[in-house]
This record gives structure tokens, C-alpha cells and sequence, in this order.
């Protein structure tokens, strides 16, 4: 019906949206916004009801998406809350098969412990997310790890050459 572009372009203000799961019971709307609120967010957020057991959750920053994706589950007065992707071709009744994966580069050399260099390898699996603590603050040196979206439908490579 629209051409690619459009879409794209028309999911674009969407690129920091998860989509909160409840699995049994959800708590009202006003719960979950002061459940939110109590996580400290640098930035805005929104929470919309897209059905009785899912919300949109509408970030503003690529930090506050990748913070809250990390967890993959939440407890919100007792209703466990899974997080979903948000995608144009997202639809409820339907699992997402993007989820947030950490990939472990280990015995990599010190100079790669590097943002830039980390993520650069990491997008061949999908969106690189963060570098864990460890990684950032070279405490652990045995072992790079970056949080990476990455699609389940998808093949990808058993090993990355590094020349």
C-alpha cells in the first residue's frame, strides 16, 4: 500500500518505542507511568494502550531505549511485563523476533576495546545497543561484551576476522 520510504519515513518519530507484554494481569496506566517515572529516565517517555495486554512504551533517547530493552522483563505490582521491539511490522498478536542479545568477543586485543570499534564489528548482527560495564571501564580485559538488537530470523556468522 505505501512504499517503503514512507514508512520509514512515517516510523521514524517510533525509533525509540518497546512494546510492554503483560503476561497474566496489567496494572492500570497510571501505575505503570509512576513505575517509569521511578527508573530515573534522562529523558521524556509516553505510555500508551495499544490492547488490554500491551503498552507502547514512547522513549526519547537512544540511552533510555537501550536501558530499559536490556532488561527484557519487568514486575510491576506483582504483573510481569515482557519488552518487545517496536517495529512498523509489529503487530500483537504476533512475538517479535528481534530481542536484545549480548555478544562476547573473548582474548580480543586491548586497542579494540574501543566504542567505535566494538559497534562497527557488532552491526554485522544488528543494531549495537551498549558495551557492558565491564567492557567500558576495561575491568574485565579477558572478554568485550556489547548488547546488540538482533533478529532471530536472521543468519548470521559463527566468527568475525579481525585483520
Amino acid at each position: 500500500m505505501f512504499e517503503d520510504a514512507v514508512v520509514l519515513q512515517l516510523a521514524a518519530p517510533f525509533s525509540f518505542t518497546l512494546v510492554g507484554k503483560f503476561v497474566l494481569s496489567r496494572p492500570n496506566l497510571d501505575v505503570i507511568r509512576k513505575f517509569f517515572y521511578s527508573l530515573k529516565l534522562f529523558g521524556s517517555f509516553n505510555i500508551g494502550l495499544l490492547d488490554p495486554r500491551h503498552i507502547a512504551i514512547q522513549l526519547s533517547n537512544d540511552l533510555d531505549y537501550s536501558r530499559i530493552f536490556a532488561r527484557r522483563s519487568y514486575y510491576i505490582q506483582g504483573c510481569q511485563m515482557r519488552l518487545l521491539k517496536w517495529s512498523p511490522d509489529f503487530h500483537v498478536r504476533e512475538e517479535s523476533p528481534i530481542a536484545p542479545v549480548w555478544i562476547a568477543f573473548p582474548n580480543l586485543h586491548l586497542h579494540f576495546f574501543n566504542s567505535h570499534i566494538l559497534f562497527g564489528m557488532t552491526s554485522v548482527f544488528g543494531r549495537p545497543l551498549q558495551m557492558d560495564q565491564a567492557t567500558v571501564s576495561l575491568s574485565r580485559p579477558s572478554v568485550a561484551r556489547v548488547l546488540v538488537e538482533l533478529d532471530a530470523t536472521k543468519k548470521y556468522p559463527k566468527d568475525i576476522w579481525l585483520g
